[in-house]
């Protein structure tokens, strides 16, 4: 984690003693934290000295990209700056627990819509539809708080405004698209870059096919994640069809559905005539 500003160290120090992903409620606890860096000047403050270390050394990039500048980060939570120039072509889903407020002498104007009743995030359903909910503006040195559950925000861009956030770790599964038009469910993406990542390398191994990721393959069998353990019973049958079969009956009883029709999928292909009945 770097940073230059003292009043973002302090507040790194101590987000990370409040936080714990483990208690995703804990993260709200860390706003009035939030609050005391909402004067401009300490976003004015903190932009100079990351242009003056891009001037001493061109490579202190860091993880900043685009119109975002990533201020801190721990292990589970990001401060950043982010100049809004244009609006999304979709309406995304929110999938980490957020604080933000406008920096600068303009309000933060945002379209809310609301989740259909009974959303599962983990689930894409292209039927699935948003209902509109509203207009807000939050005015400048206000905040904001943006859960995961129920709402959906949407940032209306009148003029290039600079933001502050505060994000949380990963709290879905999935991030959603939503058409502007229909407000119907269009596509969806991995909420956590990292579980992408993960399903990459299952997929590259079962490419590879090389009797080492025998083990690794395995592991992610039983990730967390149902599309990271999907991947990996789609390409462990590349390296072992014994393991693999072992590992695809297992999965018949995954608690989620799409991993239990992979695995169905997966035995068919193997065995046009199964043994058993293999989805509920």
């Amino acid at each position: 984690m770097i940073v230059q500003n003292p009043l973002v160290a302090a507040f790194a120090a101590q987000v990370g003693k409040r936080y714990s992903p483990a208690r995703a409620d804990t993260f709200w606890t860390c706003e009035p934290l939030f609050r005391l860096l909402l004067d401009p000047q300490v976003a004015e403050a903190v932009i100079n000295e990351r242009l003056q270390a891009l001037v001493d050394d061109p490579a202190a990039v860091g993880s900043s990209r685009g119109p975002t500048l990533q201020l801190a980060q721990g292990a589970a939570w990001t401060l950043s700056l982010r100049l809004l120039t244009q609006a999304r072509r979709y309406l995304h889903s929110t999938v980490r627990d957020t604080l933000v407020a406008p920096i600068g002498s303009l309000p933060l104007r945002l379209d809310r819509y609301q989740l259909p009743d009974g959303f599962r995030d983990a689930e894409f359903d292209p039927a699935q539809r948003l209902s509109r909910a509203g207009s807000l503006s939050v005015a400048p040195g206000e905040l904001l708080r943006m859960p995961v559950a129920g709402l959906v925000f949407d940032y209306r861009i009148e003029a290039p405004l600079l933001i502050l956030m505060l994000e949380s770790a990963p709290q879905a599964l999935l991030e959603w698209r939503f058409s502007r038009d229909s407000l119907h469910a269009w596509q969806c993406t991995d909420a956590d870059p990292d579980t992408t990542d993960l399903k990459a390398a299952a997929w590259l191994a079962g490419r590879l096919a090389h009797h080492t990721s025998l083990k690794p393959l395995q592991a992610l069998a039983a990730h967390p994640n149902p599309g990271v353990r999907g991947a990996a019973l789609q390409n462990i049958g590349r390296l072992s069809r014994s393991q693999a079969r072992k590992l695809l009956n297992a999965a018949l009883d995954d608690p989620h559905p799409q991993v239990r029709l992979s695995a169905r999928q997966a035995l068919d292909r193997d065995d046009p005539a199964p043994s058993r009945q293999r989805d509920r």
